[in-house]
């Protein structure tokens, strides 16, 4: 069932949310007649875009007699509290996976959630699932590794893993390990424009950074002796295309936060001309400008941090309102069967033929139909 949200309560998540991604507070008088029902409807949106925990942080900024109802307070605080245990545990088995590869001469980098997550004022406000690693040229012999410590999460017979496979999952510790090979691994980015190009791209910044194909597993260490994470290039440009990866079925407003925090943090450390050089010869920079623009208005991000973007108000009204209220919604857990998330897909597709037309060039139907289909398969592992 499609739910659509009041604007006021659109604008009182925002502010929340603002208020904790730029330490600031937030503007009381939209809080000062909100009632149980419309704390728990900023709650539940906050929670659909992925920033339950910035908007509760935010919350807590707020005046203490205009602080959510006890009730829903203590429920935001169990969730909270969850998600903090599980960043404390993601970041100990990041720093005990990444001794064990160092014991085998492998460099393993973490990237996406937990990357992201430390650029955070509060960095358990980002909330992700999965560790994502990259083996820095050695995926292979750490999948070999991988195959003895941890459970192998896959349907599929266990085989001795070939460098083919684009990633491969492992349970440890409790934790998904995804293991990527490659960054530009399924369809989701096979389908840009030039996808080769970029993943060289990525691969160069890994390079120049002294981090891949680097026989000195100890020369890279960061200073906390714990973690190797990506250099700020390498941040900046996947974590744009990553967001991008996501328009086809829906973007929250969390990946919109990441934008925020990642050029707030690298705005002096990375050339922003190449990056929209990139962006463009990818063309992606369209859309990527409208998402920039919505992070502008909406979040706050100063223009002081950005690249210079072009507007474009049909564009970015289009995006806003389809984050904010899909004609498709997503699909209930309890719902997920086979029959019912293929139906599902094909009603996105459907519907968001626009968003395809913006990211895949040349041979448009090709390329959403590879994407589809290989989406399917992938869809194994959330169906009952």
């Amino acid at each position: 069932m499609k739910t659509v949200r009041s604007e006021l309560t659109t604008r009182r998540m925002l502010a929340l949310t603002k208020a904790a991604l730029h330490d600031t507070t937030p503007d009381d008088t939209l809080f000062i007649n909100a009632d149980e029902t419309n704390w728990s409807e900023v709650f539940e949106l906050s929670a659909a875009q992925g920033v339950m925990i910035l908007s509760f942080l935010g919350a807590m900024r707020l005046p203490k007699e205009l602080h959510p109802p006890l009730k829903l307070k203590l429920r935001w605080i169990a969730g909270v509290e969850a998600v903090e245990k599980k960043y404390q545990h993601s970041v100990e088995v990041a720093k005990d996976l990444s001794a064990r590869f160092r014991e085998h001469n492998i460099r393993m980098m973490v990237f996406k959630g937990l990357s992201l997550a430390r650029l955070y004022p509060v960095p358990y406000s980002r909330e992700f699932g999965d560790m994502d690693i990259f083996l820095c040229g050695k995926s292979a012999e750490g999948d070999e590794l991988l195959e003895k410590i941890a459970n192998r999460k896959s349907k599929s017979k266990k085989k001795k893993v070939n460098i083919s496979e684009k990633n491969i999952n492992y349970s440890y510790k409790g934790l998904l390990i995804e293991n990527h090979h490659t960054f530009i691994y399924h369809a989701y980015y096979k389908s840009f424009f030039r996808s080769s190009d970029l993943e060289k791209t990525l691969l160069k910044m890994l390079t120049d950074a002294g981090i891949f194909n680097n026989k000195n597993t100890e020369a890279f260490i960061p200073d906390d002796e714990s973690v190797l994470f990506p250099p700020p290039e390498f941040i900046t440009l996947h974590t744009v295309l990553h967001l991008l990866s996501h328009l086809p079925t829906n973007i929250v407003l969390r990946h919109l936060c990441d934008l925020v925090v990642i050029f707030k943090a690298n705005k002096d450390k990375i050339d922003f001309s190449d990056y929209r050089n990139l962006l463009s010869e990818a063309k992606l920079l369209k859309v990527t400008d409208a998402l920039i623009f919505l992070s502008v208005k909406y979040l706050d991000l100063s223009l002081e941090d950005v690249p210079p973007f072009e507007t474009d108000t049909v564009l970015e009204n289009r995006l806003w309102n389809d984050m904010l209220n899909p004609k498709v919604p997503s699909l209930p857990f309890e719902k997920r069967n086979l029959y019912n998330v293929v139906i599902n897909n094909f009603k996105l597709m459907k519907s968001n033929y626009w968003k395809y037309k913006l990211l895949f060039h040349g041979k448009l139907w090709i390329k959403i139909f590879h994407y589809i289909i290989t989406r399917l398969f992938t869809l194994r592992t959330v169906v009952k």
